[in-house]
């Protein structure tokens, strides 16, 4: 037994350079385990590891989350206080689109209750995973995997947003991994809505009704692509 098990979904080659495994190789607590799994999708490898894990304390990170000082150390006294935990997300200064507003990334500087989960810093304790099942991948390879879970969750048990539990995560690497991130959630946006039995015309006239035009002209790009994931989401549904 363990007293935290890390679960790390990467698509990495074997033997490559995890960032957040090493840094937490460099801290002082080392009553913990790291499951790195390579399964196809996201929602898939952690379901694995979770089946896998020694320990009654759970904490999910992308393979380029960089946790903080002393990041275990918080997660397990945060997972003693609260069955499910959201950490603090921020950008690297020199991120592109670092000015992104981002809600579910940064909630604040005081710990508080929350609905939202951070798929690249949480914590989850095992038995609540239990409970409640775990990540949904027969509707989520990647994108609102982990929102999904943390409805599941909010409705049997409290979720806490703890901003201590910190670590930097860039959004995108390029205005072309933006363009894609933001088609691959719409597309995801649509299985969460056929999940909450929303109707073929339900999702036509949401498709045809949302404005494109945005504030700035990147969020232009964003409605844009999501609004194609959408279309090619619906009609693959068809």
């Amino acid at each position: 037994m363990v007293a935290v098990s890390v679960v790390v979904p990467t698509t990495l080659p074997e033997g490559a350079t995890i960032a957040p495994v090493e840094r937490l190789a460099r801290d002082s607590f080392d009553d913990y385990e790291v499951l790195v799994r390579r399964e196809e999708g996201a929602a898939h490898a952690r379901n694995v590891a979770i089946e896998h894990a020694r320990g009654e304390k759970l904490v999910f990170l992308d393979d380029d989350s960089i946790p903080c000082p002393g990041f275990l150390r918080t997660a397990s006294v945060a997972l003693d206080a609260y069955p499910a935990v959201a950490g603090r997300v921020r950008q690297p200064a020199d991120a592109p689109f670092a000015d992104l507003e981002l809600p579910w990334y940064d909630q604040g500087d005081e710990t508080k209750p929350t609905d939202m989960l951070p798929g690249c810093n949480m914590a989850i304790r095992k038995e609540v995973l239990d409970s409640v099942g775990g990540f949904d991948e027969e509707s989520f390879d990647w994108g609102h995997e982990e929102s999904e879970l943390a409805e599941r969750i909010g409705r049997e048990y409290r979720m806490q947003y703890v901003p201590e539990l910190l670590v930097e995560h860039t959004y995108v690497e390029s205005f072309r991994d933006y363009v894609e991130k933001s088609y691959l959630l719409g597309r995801a946006d649509v299985r969460w809505w056929r999940l909450d039995g929303k109707s073929f015309g339900w999702l036509v006239r949401q498709s045809l009704n949302t404005p494109i035009r945005g504030e700035s002209r990147l969020e232009t790009v964003r409605r844009i692509a999501q609004r194609a994931g959408w279309v090619i989401e619906i009609a693959a549904g068809q």
